[in-house]
C-alpha cells in the first residue's frame, strides 16, 4: 500500500483563519497528486495566543472546517488540520481529518498538554486515539507533545498502526523534539512520521520549521527545513516489513511483557 504524502509547513503569521485556508489552497493547486497533506498545530488560530484561540474557535462541523472540507473535495486529497475546538464551553487542541471526499472521519483532541503556552491551562485533554484507514494504511493522529512519549507510539504501533501523522508547534527553544524524537519514534517501531511543524515567528514563539516525512529506517525522506512550503513524499508499507524482518522491535517488545 501506498500513499502520496506532503506536508504543508506554514509561515505563522497574524492573519485570519480564511486567509490561512486561502494559502492552504494555493498549495493545493501547485501540488495536486497528493493523497494526503498535513497542517501543523493550531493551523487556523496561531499559537501562543489565548485571545485568537478564544476568537477562532469552532465546533468541528463549523465554518472553517467546512471550507476544508470543500477543499479535500475539490483537490481529491485528504488533509489534516490543527484547530481550537470549542464543545461544551470546553476548548480542545484538536487536529481533524477530511478524507478526499470531504468527510470528516477523525478528530483528534491533544491528550497530552504541556505547560508551554499555558496549554496545560487553557485546553481540555482529550481522551481517546484516533485510528484511521488512508488507501489501505493504518494511520493515527498524535499532536506535538504526544509523539515525545514513546508509550503512546509503541502502544499504537503494536495495534496496527502503521504511520504516525503528528501536527505540531515546536518552537526552537526545545529543537531536541524536531531534531530526535521524532526520527526515533519512527526507528524504533518501524513506522512512518509525517511531522508537520509551523516556521516564522509569533507571539513571541520562533517556530523552527523541520517538518519531516520520515521513513521507517528512522531516515528523513523529505525535510522542509526553515521555509513555508510542501513537501512530499512517498508512504509505502513494503518498506515497513523490509525494515521489521531486519529489526523485529515490535515482535521482542511482546516478549517484554
Amino acid at each position: 500500500m501506498k500513499i502520496n504524502a506532503g506536508i504543508f509547513q506554514y509561515k505563522m503569521r497574524g492573519e485570519s483563519p480564511s486567509k490561512r485556508i486561502e494559502r492552504l489552497e494555493a498549495q493545493l493547486q501547485e501540488n495536486d497528486a497528493l493523497d494526503l497533506i498535513v497542517c501543523p498545530e493550531l493551523f487556523l488560530s496561531g499559537y501562543g495566543s489565548f485571545d485568537k484561540i478564544k476568537q477562532y474557535c469552532e465546533f468541528s462541523n463549523g465554518d472553517y472546517a467546512k471550507q476544508i472540507s470543500l477543499l479535500a473535495k475539490k483537490y481529491s486529497t485528504a488533509i489534516v488540520y490543527g484547530y481550537p475546538e470549542i464543545d461544551n464551553d470546553n476548548l480542545f487542541n484538536s487536529a481533524q481529518y477530511f478524507d478526499n471526499q470531504g468527510l470528516s472521519l477523525a478528530n483528534h483532541r491533544k491528550k497530552m498538554l504541556p505547560p508551554t503556552a499555558d496549554e496545560s491551562k487553557i485546553f481540555k485533554p482529550g481522551s481517546e486515539s484516533s485510528i484511521i484507514t488512508i488507501n489501505g494504511i493504518q494511520a493515527t493522529i498524535v499532536i506535538c507533545y504526544e509523539l515525545e512519549f514513546p508509550e503512546i507510539i509503541r502502544k499504537l504501533a503494536l495495534r496496527g498502526v502503521e504511520l504516525i501523522i503528528a501536527p505540531t508547534g515546536q518552537s526552537s527553544h526545545w529543537p531536541a523534539a524536531a531534531l530526535y524524537n521524532c526520527r526515533t519514534r519512527a526507528f524504533e517501531n518501524g513506522i512512518y512520521v509525517i511531522y508537520a511543524n509551523s516556521t516564522g515567528n509569533l507571539n513571541g514563539i520562533n517556530f523552527m520549521g523541520e517538518s519531516k516525512i520520515i521513513g521507517a529506517d528512522g531516515l528523513d525522506i523529505n525535510n522542509a527545513n526553515e521555509d513555508e512550503k510542501v513537501i512530499t513524499g512517498e508512504i509505502d508499507t513494503n518498506e515497513i516489513s523490509l525494515v521489521r524482518n531486519k529489526l523485529p522491535y515490535l515482535d521482542d517488545a511482546r516478549k517484554l511483557n
